[in-house]
């Protein structure tokens, strides 16, 4: 008998910490910096900049909501970034969007703080003359109203 409750509070709790809403990347200021190499080498840093609510404007944007109650992570309420997620297919999107890499990339490293993120990559083929005019500096991605 014991074993069954012991059982079934083991099952709700389980249940309970599936609850809440799926974490979402937090708002950002998004933008492509190319960089071509005399050898027609073409590197990019793909960066996120976090945007930061003002003092007393909505703390918890951006965040992964917590609850105590059915086991949610009190580094998560307190507004610890937990990461990126999907992050290769948003850069083959702006890949896509700006037609800097047009035969794919692959990823050199990635670099995260709780300000910020980056990819730095390489694309998979050499810049052509239209390439070197064209990406002479970085491209803002999302462009948000007064920035």
């Amino acid at each position: 008998m014991i074993r069954r409750i012991l059982g079934v509070l083991l099952m709700l709790s389980v249940l309970g910490c599936g609850g809440g809403q799926p974490w979402q990347a937090p708002p950002a200021r998004e933008s492509l910096i190319p960089e071509i190499q005399a050898d027609g080498t073409k590197f990019f840093i793909f960066q996120r900049d976090y945007l930061r609510p003002d003092p007393g404007q909505g703390a918890n944007v951006g965040v992964i909501p917590g609850d105590r109650m059915n086991g949610g992570r009190p580094d998560v309420e307190r507004g610890m970034r937990i990461g990126e997620f999907e992050v290769e297919s948003r850069i083959e999107l702006v890949m896509v969007a700006t037609g800097y890499c047009r035969e794919g990339f692959f990823e050199l490293y990635r670099e995260q703080t709780f300000q910020s993120f980056s990819v730095r990559g390489e694309c998979r083929e050499e810049a052509t003359e239209v390439d070197r005019r064209q990406f002479t500096q970085p491209i803002v991605l999302n462009a948000t109203p007064g920035s």
